[in-house]
């Protein structure tokens, strides 16, 4: 037996676009690097950039299950290149990340991440890497898609 596809109601897109009237950051000249996942090297590499961290120097790092994603600021990326040469798998430049932060309730409304995947994806915007934490989903595009970025979500978010 198929399943029937469920039709987006109105009252879905309104609910998504309510919770997207939050707060939304851009930080310019970032880079993504992509480390060699080893649960020594994690742990050694936290301890040794913490003071980094502090200081805004690195914005997010996650995590996954083989391998270590750090979003920074392109300078220190150079850094972090040098240093860790053979964890580094690779460095993504001339990136921009903007972070939108929702209300609470934002956990309990479904279809926010799809429906700004689909407006930037129906436009022409490739999202590099989505960081998701609490309430705050950064999505990384390439510098050349700024403006229009801003554009397409401007109508909703900013």
């Amino acid at each position: 037996m198929a399943k029937t596809k469920k039709k987006t109601k109105k009252k879905d897109i309104k609910k998504v676009l309510e919770v997207l009237q939050g707060s939304t950051k851009f930080k310019m000249d970032v880079s993504l690097i992509v480390l060699r996942y080893d649960p020594t090297f994690i742990v050694k590499l936290l301890s040794e950039i913490a003071e980094d961290i502090e200081t805004g120097k690195v914005l997010q790092i996650s995590q996954g299950t083989s391998a270590i994603v750090m979003l920074c600021e392109e300078n220190f990326a150079k850094k972090v290149e040098k240093w860790y040469k053979p964890f580094v798998i690779e460095h993504k430049k001339d990136l921009v990340a903007f972070t939108i932060m929702f209300p609470k309730k934002a956990m309990e409304t479904p279809g926010i991440l799809s429906f700004i995947s689909d407006l930037l994806s129906k436009n022409g915007v490739n999202i590099i890497e989505v960081i998701g934490c609490y309430t705050d989903i950064t999505f990384v595009i390439n510098r050349k898609d700024l403006f229009k970025t801003m554009d397409l979500l401007g109508e909703f978010i900013l």
